[in-house]
């Protein structure tokens, strides 16, 4: 199960990927931009589900969305393992 501390720490990681790629003064490709406001909706997303463990506790994480995170992570680090490799 994960705690609000995982979920934060998440978050803060894809706020970390937006931020590095906005950091390129290149005009990012229509593909590009797709990407980063889909990543700008899971952080609101995980905001809000922030916002539910605070009120309710760890049992708002259900199976799925436990799923949804570790399938995020796992995203995280094939990210930063490419920008490390930049």
């Amino acid at each position: 199960m994960y705690s609000y501390g995982q979920v934060e720490a998440i978050k803060t990681n894809l706020e970390w990927i937006v931020n590095q790629a906005t950091l390129n003064h290149v005009t990012p490709s229509r593909t590009d931009q797709k990407a980063l406001f889909d990543l700008l909706e899971l952080i609101h997303s995980y905001e809000i589900l922030l916002d539910l463990i605070s009120e309710y506790g760890t049992d708002v994480i259900d199976t799925h969305i436990a799923e949804g995170l570790a399938v995020t992570e796992k995203l995280i680090a094939k990210l930063k393992k490419s920008a490390k490799a930049i």
